[in-house]
C-alpha cells in the first residue's frame, strides 16, 4: 500500500465514505503529505485536520433497503455527501493542485504529533489516572521495547518497479 500511496501518478485520495468507522487507509494515505477529499462525516474526523484536508458536506440518509442486513439494520442512516459540490471540488483540485498541496503538507505531522503510539498511550494514561483507584483495579501494560514490531522494509516513494497502473484517458473539464 505504501507503494501504491507514493506512487507519482497518485495525486490525491477521495473517499466518498458512507460512515463505515474509523478510517484507516485515509489515516495511512495522510503521511504522505498528498491531498485527501473525504466526506465530513466518520471515524476520519478524529484525525483528519479540516485545515489540512477537504472534507465534503453532505447529509444523513436512510440506508437503501438493498444494504440492509443483519450489520446494517434498514432503520440505519448513512452520509451521502452532496456529489454535484465534490465534482467541482474533485474539477478545483485538478486545475489547482499546488494549493491543495500546499494545504495538504501539514497533515503528515498533525497525525504523528497526536496518533503516535507514545501519544496514545500517554491519552490512555491520562484517562484511567482521572478514575479513582477504587473503582477501577486496572493498569495498562508498560510497553517492552524487546517486543517492538518488525515492519518489512518499504521501497522508497518513487520506486515504482513492479508496479503497473492501468493508463486513463484524460477527462475535459
Amino acid at each position: 500500500m505504501n507503494s501504491l500511496y507514493n506512487y507519482p501518478k497518485i495525486k490525491a485520495m477521495i473517499s466518498f465514505t458512507k460512515g463505515e468507522g474509523y478510517g484507516r487507509p485515509l489515516a495511512e494515505f495522510s503521511l504522505t503529505g498528498k491531498p485527501i477529499l473525504a466526506s465530513n462525516w466518520s471515524g476520519q474526523l478524529d484525525f483528519l485536520h479540516p485545515e489540512y484536508c477537504t472534507l465534503l458536506p453532505g447529509q444523513l440518509t436512510e440506508v437503501h433497503p438493498s444494504a440492509s442486513d443483519k450489520f446494517i439494520v434498514k432503520e440505519s442512516k448513512w452520509f451521502t455527501i452532496q456529489y454535484q459540490y465534490a465534482s467541482k471540488v474533485i474539477k478545483d483540485v485538478y486545475k489547482n493542485y499546488k494549493k491543495y498541496l500546499t494545504k495538504s503538507r501539514k497533515q503528515p505531522q498533525h497525525i504523528k504529533d497526536n496518533f503516535s503510539i507514545d501519544k496514545m498511550t500517554e491519552v490512555f494514561n491520562n484517562i484511567l489516572s482521572e478514575i479513582p483507584v477504587q473503582k477501577l483495579d486496572l493498569k495498562l501494560p508498560t510497553l517492552n521495547n524487546s517486543n517492538k514490531l518488525k515492519l518489512p522494509k518499504l521501497k522508497k516513494p518513487g520506486d515504482t518497479a513492479g508496479i503497473k497502473l492501468p493508463k486513463l484517458n484524460k477527462v475535459k473539464l
